[in-house]
């Protein structure tokens, strides 16, 4: 590599000479500027400037940390920024914060190891004032805020007057006639949202209209959370018209009126945007604010000059800029109409009646029912019920067709009750209508457990559950609890690879450690959630309840250790077992008071916050400790009784239809369609994706035994026998061998029976 040495021995002066053409600090004739340039041409010459800065004392980083660029307005507002520090000596470093404190303060820290002399920073915590007091304010290195002010800090702030222009749209509709005007906006904690949600409430007073907080709707700022918060508001309410804060949120209200049959026609979206020369093709909207973004980076990088020049004396400035277009009435809104206010919807001309289980990605769908209803003309009466309460209902929607009762035309159903229901003509053969389906979009081989009965088919996959083991991971690496825990145990803190190293875990935590209450959770509260536990402990140690023949195998030495480990998972686990369930024991986990978790992914109801956390590392996710995950999963099927079975098979294709799929992805729930798990779009948004398909290769369900005389036991009974003794155990009645006696023994009866 050249030295400056080598340029000057080249260009025949000295190094003197050749520092002050670079540098410009003394002048230099043109004849020797020439020889100069040619030499560093020649020698492709580059200046150390890490070198120079730590000799001079002089540093040229700057920091810029926006939200992202997924939204045209950070793109537009770094492009300000990028064109203002162009040829001015100084580096723009861009980071991204993605709106979690965590990383913001990780972005800063690893910026201040740089030795960056000034910070651009739209921030997502408003309340941290300390954080950048220590950094920034009481070292005189300057900090500029756009859009969202520091509480409490005496920084430069820029912004935008949304205040203004949020009122002018409300009153705008309101003048025309709209009154079931929503509001979608982000966090109230961010200035700018702040002041959005009081221009609509001013807007509203002065019309005589008193605010109602139904009608403010609150996002995390991403086009997905937009779409989820719409298909909910969709479910119980029509709006007259939306107004959003941003192209992102009007992206993603757009696109949930798309699939649900809305028009913005007849439900106008408004929303904050940008300045383009494209302006009647920029935006899907009905119209977009001309918010300066590019006028806004800019100002702050020209504030953020000012202040590096004299950092000692230059005083902190608030700019707010204006919209000029809230003289220009008609260039603000330009397709808007007053709302035919009459339903254009055709009447559907049949119901399908659907039976499903109580679950959040039940709840989901429904949001997405209008969709199915649309193409087909078909309306959709869903009836919801408790997982525990749903086999039974199944049976007796089948005995209640032959009493003349209008039954159910479609049901969901968990995978272990296909056999039962499948042999005993409850569900409906499917084999002949299936060849109209695409079968491999499914994951490979899944039509074998969720719909496959003695090679005919009775239903379509719907949701995919593998048991996924999550953790505290800012636990697992806190090195003060790596040490204590190593210490104790002669072994690393980890992941568990086997389930006598969780049991180890999971004591550690209840009963060594200040830092959290209780290891894990186990739902005991009725047999459907409690069941899963001894399975997946008895297929880890290699336990059965039935071996090949259907015959009853539990009584073993397998058994009794996989029992044993249960008992131990229990007297480490939270006291109020007997009254968890599945998802009460997944938000003792998000909530911090465990440590670790095995469930179903359909039970995390809160995804938003599982990324978020799995983003900054305070939570993981990882195979199952003895890699013997049960597989969960649910199938929809038509019941053999229905009176509408080409209506209900027009119900079950639409569930698997991929698009349709991916939106319930969005809005969380797990398919059991492959191109879910490798859309790019999805991963990065749910970065667990590809661990819940990889899982699906080596998990299974519990299969219940078929007899032989070809007879199927009961998924369900099988459980209540085995849960029944379980309760015994944990109320301290029974010794573990005993329990498994008593299993085993109930078991041969109920085969017997049969």
């Amino acid at each position: 590599m050249a030295t400056i040495k080598d340029v000057a021995k080249l260009a025949d002066v000295s190094i003197a000479t050749v520092s002050n053409y670079l540098n410009h600090t003394k002048p230099v004739s043109k004849e020797v500027s020439q020889r100069i340039k040619e030499a560093v041409d020649a020698l492709q010459y580059s200046q150390n400037l890490s070198a120079k800065s730590l000799k001079s004392n002089f540093y040229n980083d700057i920091g810029v940390i926006l939200p992202n660029l997924n939204d045209s307005y950070y793109v537009q507002m770094f492009q300000g920024i990028e064109n203002t520090f162009q040829n001015t000596g100084y580096y723009v470093n861009l980071s991204f914060s993605y709106d979690i404190p965590d990383y913001e303060q990780n972005i800063v820290r690893n910026f201040l190891k740089k030795q960056i002399c000034g910070l651009i920073l739209v921030s997502c915590q408003p309340d941290n004032w300390k954080f950048y007091y220590d950094y920034f304010t009481s070292d005189q290195r300057p900090l500029v805020l756009i859009d969202r002010n520091i509480h409490s800090l005496d920084a430069n702030f820029v912004s935008f007057d949304n205040f203004s222009i949020i009122k002018y749209m409300t009153t705008y509709l309101l003048d025309y006639g709209y009154r079931n005007i929503y509001l979608m906006s982000g966090p109230s904690k961010f200035d700018c949202e702040a002041d959005c949600i009081s221009g609509f409430q001013e807007a509203l007073n002065q019309c005589g209209s008193k605010p109602d907080p139904a009608y403010l709707l609150k996002t995390n700022l991403s086009k997905e959370d937009a779409f989820r918060k719409t298909i909910q508001l969709l479910k119980r309410h029509k709006p007259d018209a939306i107004i959003a804060t941003s192209e992102s949120i009007a992206t993603g209200i757009i696109e949930a009126f798309t699939i649900l049959g809305y028009r913005t026609e007849d439900i106008p979206v408004i929303t904050l945007g940008e300045e383009h020369w494209n302006l009647y093709t920029h935006s899907m909207t009905n119209a977009s604010a001309a918010r300066p973004a590019i006028k806004l980076g800019q100002t702050a990088s020209n504030l953020l000059l000012e202040q590096l020049k004299s950092p000692s004396t230059k005083e902190n400035e608030k700019i707010i800029l204006r919209d000029t277009s809230l003289n220009k009435p008609m260039s603000l809104v330009r397709t808007v109409t007053v709302m035919d206010k009459s339903d254009k919807k055709r009447e559907p001309q049949k119901t399908v009646r659907i039976l499903m289980m109580d679950t959040p990605q039940v709840h989901s769908l429904q949001g997405l029912i209008r969709n199915f209803e649309n193409r087909t003309n078909i309306h959709a009466d869903i009836t919801i019920l408790p997982h525990h309460y749903l086999y039974d209902k199944i049976l007796e929607n089948h005995s209640q067709a032959f009493a003349g009762e209008d039954p159910y035309d479609v049901f969901m159903y968990d995978i272990p009750w296909l056999p039962a229901l499948a042999s005993d003509h409850i569900l409906e053969d499917i084999t002949q209508q299936l060849k109209s389906i695409d079968l491999n979009i499914f994951l490979p081989g899944c039509l074998k457990y969720y719909s496959n009965y003695n090679q005919h088919y009775y239903g379509i996959p719907f949701m995919y559950a593998p048991q996924i083991f999550y953790y505290r991971k800012d636990l697992f690496e806190d090195p003060d609890l790596k040490a204590a825990y190593e210490k104790q145990n002669n072994i690393t803190l980890r992941p568990p690879l086997t389930l006598k190293e969780f049991n180890t875990i999971a004591d550690f935590f209840t009963n060594k450690s200040d830092r959290i209450d209780y290891g894990i959770s186990v739902p005991a509260a009725y047999d459907e959630c409690l069941a899963p536990e001894i399975y997946m402990r008895l297929r880890a140690y290699n336990g059965k309840l039935f071996d090949h023949d259907g015959k009853v195998s539990l009584d073993s030495a397998q058994s009794l250790k996989a029992y044993i480990h249960f008992v131990r998972s229990v007297k480490a686990a939270k006291p109020n077992y007997q009254e968890a369930t599945d998802v009460s024991i997944v938000q003792d986990f998000l909530q911090g008071e465990t440590a670790m978790l095995i469930t179903y992914p359909s039970f995390l109801t809160d995804i938003v916050d599982l990324r978020r956390s799995s983003l900054v590392g305070s939570i993981g996710y990882h195979h199952i400790p003895g890699h013997c995950p049960l597989l969960g999963g649910w199938s929809m099927g038509i019941s053999a009784v229905s009176r509408h079975k080409e209506e209900a098979f027009e119900f079950l294709k639409w569930t698997c239809d991929e698009q349709v799929a991916n939106y319930l992805t969005l809005l969380g729930g797990q398919s059991a369609i492959t191109s879910t798990y490798t859309n790019d779009e999805l991963v990065k948004l749910y970065p667990w994706l590809p661990l819940y398909h990889s899982t699906y290769t080596y998990c299974k369900p519990p299969i219940p035994p078929r007899l032989k005389g070809k007879r199927i036991v009961s998924q369900n009974e099988i459980d209540s026998i085995v849960c029944k003794w379980i309760y015994e155990l944990l109320e301290d009645k029974l010794e573990v061998q005993d329990v498994i006696t008593n299993t085993h023994r109930e078991l041969e009866e109920l085969c017997k029976r049969l």
